[in-house]
């Protein structure tokens, strides 16, 4: 068992522990647990707002902007993406050129 599952074991309603795994919530994986006794299912409710947000914002067109800092150029992102991808200040993210007009982010 992975350490970043462990604190997902918690007891049931029905009074058994819960095994701790990962559900898939389209591309998001979602950490949990499932009662081996009535197959209850329990979600981390970080992961699963997390979740939530990049399923309504999947679709939209959001619009960032170019701003000047120095001698250096920086985009500004909306803030429903930063939540959803779940970046901070100082995040770290890979830039793909992927042709003349697309940009690739990953985290």
């Amino acid at each position: 068992m992975k350490d970043e599952l462990k604190k997902e074991k918690i007891k049931c309603t029905c009074g058994k522990w819960t095994r701790p795994k990962y559900f898939n919530a389209g591309k998001y994986k979602i950490r949990g647990s499932e009662c081996p006794g009535c197959g209850e299912t329990y979600f981390n409710a970080e992961d699963a707002n997390k979740a939530l947000i990049f399923n309504k914002i999947k679709n939209e067109v959001l619009t960032g902007k170019v701003a000047k800092a120095g001698n250096s150029y920086v985009v500004r992102l909306p803030k429903k993406l930063i939540d959803a991808l779940g970046l901070t200040a100082g995040s770290t993210v890979d830039i793909t050129i992927e042709d003349a007009k697309t940009v690739k982010l990953t985290v």
